[in-house]
């Protein structure tokens, strides 16, 4: 499950690229089949639990990195292109990757607080 869910991240990631370049272009296959593939991702993604253990991090931790990625991307080729409505985009994913970074990586420090021993149990 763990490697299902790390590929389903993958092509969400890849596909969003894809999805955004083809608008850029104009290239209505491009953003068609991008928007299959992250739609693909998304669905494989969500096969498992929520908040699944990737590899000992919070799958939120590492799908906020790719949606920071992603925007990051999107808002540079908006720039570059003279799209601002595109730019927007890619400034509203990038800041909501890092929330849901932000939101994984507390359920990390949770996880990781009650695996900790509890310093009262320890013997003197």
């Amino acid at each position: 499950m763990e490697t299902n869910r790390l590929e389903g991240i993958g092509y969400q990631v890849k596909g969003g690229l894809k999805e955004g370049l083809g608008k850029i272009i104009g290239d209505a296959k491009l953003t068609a089949d991008g928007a299959a593939e992250r739609a693909a991702g998304e669905a494989q993604n969500a096969a498992g639990p929520e908040g699944e253990n990737v590899t000992g991090i919070d799958t939120d931790r590492i799908a906020g990195v790719g949606h920071q990625l992603k925007g990051a991307v999107k808002e540079g080729l908006g720039h570059i292109a003279g799209k601002p409505h595109l730019e927007a985009e890619g400034v509203a994913e990038r800041e909501a990757g890092k929330i849901q970074n932000a939101v994984g990586s507390a359920r990390d420090e949770a996880r990781e607080a009650i695996k900790a021993p509890d310093s009262s149990d320890a013997k003197h």
